[in-house]
């Protein structure tokens, strides 16, 4: 079948396996903001290696977008350690583990057009002009945005913005992406679409992403990994691992597929139980 729960000592185990290609490890991580009595995350353990397409499942509230925003250094944590061994990013705004965050909405600055847009990153960090323009038309064929470059975000459809908002993240040339449910408030087509298209960028890039959602066709269909979130307080319920599994074009529409939804919608209402 090729998917697993994974337990603690499996867990560990691939840890010690897989330690040359850890990217990022959070250990007994836990978050209680200011303006609550109790903690919204509690000690969250969780591994991310090369390449990974890890994705965060749970409910709405369960703290999965703070992780990835503890993960970035955009919040700090309360407790625990995030650490990346592989570079000295240690919840600072400079960014060496070079990672880009793709947010629920797209945030496009209506005044820009789709190229500007894209290319505001690379002003920020003040590239070569003719580097980046070369760089930017790379990623406009990637995401398939050619012939949209004069258009502004007024005229794009919400699938489109998206385009534009991934495109954007991806100018930077990240070795990490964090997206946030970033295909929620699209209709089934469309997420169904940019799914394959991230799946393509993810692979053509050499991508390491983490994906935070609350819906279980895309989190089975999408990753390698998942790990399962209860909430109240926020904390990993289960993980399942995809890793050793091929997955056909047509996986979508597969027994295997339904079979496996199946079993992460159970570890989903199992975790609802337990809060």
């Amino acid at each position: 079948m090729g998917l697993r729960i994974l337990s603690e000592k499996e867990r560990q185990k691939n840890i010690d396996d897989n330690e040359s290609n850890l990217i990022a490890q959070l250990q007994g991580v836990s978050k209680k903001f200011k303006s609550t009595k109790n903690e919204s995350l509690h000690d969250i353990n969780l591994e991310v290696y090369q390449e990974d397409f890890l994705s965060i499942l749970g409910s709405s509230g369960c703290g999965k977008t703070t992780i990835l925003k503890m993960m970035c250094g955009l919040i700090k944590s309360t407790a625990g350690k995030i650490n990346w061994p592989t570079s000295n990013f240690q919840n600072s705004s400079e960014n060496p583990a070079n990672l880009s965050f793709v947010f629920q909405e797209p945030n496009l600055l209506p005044w820009m057009n789709v190229y500007d847009n894209i290319k505001l990153p690379l002003k920020i960090y003040k590239e070569n002009s003719y580097k980046a323009d070369e760089n930017i038309y790379d990623i406009i064929k990637l995401v398939g945005l050619e012939g949209f470059e004069e258009y502004y975000p007024r005229q794009l459809s919400g699938g489109m913005s998206m385009r534009v908002s991934i495109a954007r993240a991806l100018v930077t040339q990240p070795k990490v992406l964090l997206m946030d449910e970033p295909f929620s408030a699209l209709d089934e087509t469309r997420r169904f679409d940019l799914s394959q298209e991230i799946l393509k960028i993810k692979k053509e890039k050499k991508l390491t992403v983490v994906y935070v959602t609350h819906s279980i066709y895309e989190s089975v269909f999408l990753s390698n990994r998942i790990y399962v979130m209860q909430s109240n307080p926020g904390k990993i319920f289960e993980e399942f691992d995809f890793s050793n599994q091929e997955k056909p074009e047509d996986y979508r529409f597969t027994p295997q597929f339904f079979e496996q939804t199946k079993i992460v919608s159970d570890s989903l209402k199992r975790a609802q139980n337990a809060e």
